[in-house]
């Protein structure tokens, strides 16, 4: 079946280290044509399976999911011109999803369920492969009527009656995409990571540095009893700077760069490279002479990829329907209860789109075609004229929100949940950067405020709490005139503070958040009327004893 026009690549291929993107097509093989064992494996399993899997007087499986992992990935980390990790790995695993009981009523959503799972041989045998796979669902479905047994006695002890569906039925999806093989000259590539990370023998201040380069393959095979037959392969690499410094006082300071690219000819040149490093140095080395500053309470301006870290962390968490496992103790971060109120000046729209996979010509890490769920990703529109209007969802229903979205994924293993992928936001009333300036200047000065404070760069952070401020300034209301400030975090933050922003700029950046389940956030700089940031409670290391080899004269 023909890949469809809007397939990218999830860019979380080794889900382990970081999220990665696609290797110079020229160096691709399509693998020969021959019989997918595994697909066939697991067709037949998960037939035998529906059918022959009972326990005493106990439910056979209404619905059953097998899913194999395939990656191989390389990994090279340089330091200070030497080659410190060289990785090359390949695996194969399987994992199943086994509910007995109804849709209304299953073995999921009670207590803390891992995807039950285990090694598949990396030969095509057929026999060995289907002997792992009935291992697998074997000890999933013993665990499932356990479990629903549990769940069963525990409704019944509490009377709880008060519950949304366990699950919701899905549409069989048949797409099957070409295995992909990468290679690339991985003698050379050594060669460039240590050259670029010798460079920072040029900078004697900072302390600890690192270059990597990630590439690698992730094949998925999913099954289920409905009927999808899905194999879905991406591939890709990616190149990682990461620095160190420590000011006089001993307080850490971090920056770094990271290249996503589909091709290795789109990396940059190896001088523009260098030239990155050398002004991240520079400016990681200028950021330790700033002010530390005991504490600020007024307006603060995030700049596009600072307002994404933001809206990450206050907002692209929060705006999916979490089902809440019966007798957990723990509250959803979700903002379900939320739906139809505003979150944001009327002004704001925010949607979530995985397909599209750039954005402004830059890659985005959380763009995916299919869930992990199997489910094809889709458009939705969560808030329109700053009200709350929609959340992402995965299979498994909420009170409020009752069908899948596309958007359960797990990172790898374990049940899916509901997460955004690529969250856009817009401002219809968006100014210019002059323009919102001003309005930061202004906003200073209706509060009797000396300064203001600009944010252009910020550490990640999640769940209603920010990140640190990597790169922070005073601006005098005044005169606009500005300094570096440094070892500031953000007090406590709710979601109310999103109906406080008093102005947001008109070109929005991209934000890769790379994680396990990686996401992105399209935003522009935002004006919060009011935040509360006060000094890092932490305690610093004092300075090494003696110089670093590259400060000693010879």
């Amino acid at each position: 079946m023909k890949p469809s026009s809007v397939y990218t690549p999830k860019l979380a291929v080794i889900a382990i280290v970081t999220s990665i993107v696609s290797l110079d097509p020229s160096t691709l093989a399509q693998a020969p044509a021959q019989e997918d064992v595994i697909m066939r494996a697991a067709v037949d399993e998960t037939a035998r399976a529906m059918t022959d899997l009972s326990l005493d007087d106990l439910p056979k499986p209404y619905y059953l999911q097998i899913r194999v992992l395939e990656r191989k990935t390389t990994q090279l980390i340089a330091s200070y011109g030497g080659l410190v990790r060289a990785d090359h790995n390949h695996s194969r695993a399987a994992e199943s999803r086994i509910h007995v009981g109804s849709y209304e009523l299953d073995n999921t959503n009670f207590g803390q369920r891992f995807g039950f799972g285990g090694p598949l041989p990396l030969d095509n045998d057929y026999n060995a492969i289907r002997h792992a796979l009935w291992l697998v669902l074997d000890q999933d479905y013993k665990r499932a009527v356990q479990t629903l047994t549990a769940k069963q006695a525990y409704l019944k002890e509490k009377n709880v009656t008060d519950r949304p569906a366990d699950f919701v039925p899905g549409k069989a999806v048949t797409v099957i995409q070409p295995r992909k093989t990468f290679s690339f000259d991985e003698a050379k590539m050594t060669e460039t990571l240590k050259r670029l990370s010798a460079r920072f023998n040029d900078h004697p201040r900072i302390q600890n540095a690192n270059v990597t380069f990630v590439a690698g393959i992730e094949t998925i095979w999913l099954i289920n009893s409905e009927g999808s037959r899905q194999r879905t392969s991406d591939f890709g690499g990616m190149l990682k700077i990461d620095a160190e410094v420590q000011a006089e006082d001993g307080m850490r300071l971090f920056d770094g760069r990271t290249y996503l690219c589909e091709s290795i000819s789109e990396l940059p040149p190896v001088d523009k490279i260098l030239q990155d490093i050398d002004a991240l140095c520079e400016k990681l080395i200028a950021q330790t002479k700033a002010e530390p500053l005991e504490q600020f309470t007024g307006p603060v301006l995030f700049e596009a990829k600072a307002a994404g870290a933001a809206f990450h962390a206050l907002l692209a968490d929060r705006v999916a329907a979490i089902a809440v496992p019966i007798g957990a103790r723990w509250r959803s971060p979700s903002l379900e209860k939320k739906l139809g109120l505003r979150l944001l000046p009327r002004s704001f729209e925010v949607y979530d789109d995985p397909r599209p996979k750039r954005f402004g010509g830059k890659l985005l890490a959380g763009a995916y075609e299919f869930d992990d769920e199997g489910v094809p990703a889709s458009r939705v529109s969560i808030i329109e004229s700053g009200k709350l209007k929609n959340l992402v969802a995965g299979r498994a229903p909420t009170r409020k929100v009752t069908g899948s979205t596309g958007h359960g994924r797990n990172g790898g293993f374990g049940d899916a949940h509901a997460t955004v992928g690529c969250v856009y936001i817009n401002d219809t009333d968006g100014v210019p950067a002059e323009e919102l300036r001003g309005e930061l200047l202004e906003a200073a000065r209706d509060e009797g405020l000396e300064y203001a404070l600009r944010i252009t760069a910020m550490s990640g952070g999640g769940f209603t709490q920010l990140g640190v401020p990597i790169y922070a300034y005073k601006v005098h209301a005044e005169d606009g005139r500005e300094e570096p400030v440094r070892g500031l975090q953000f007090q406590s933050i709710s979601d109310r503070a999103l109906k406080h922003i008093i102005a947001a700029g008109n070109e929005p950046k991209v934000y890769n958040s790379i994680s396990n389940i990686s996401t992105s956030v399209i935003a522009p700089a935002v004006l919060f009327e009011e935040l509360d940031l006060s000094k890092l409670k932490e305690e610093f290391d004092k300075l090494p004893i003696i110089p670093a080899p590259s400060q000693r004269k010879p």
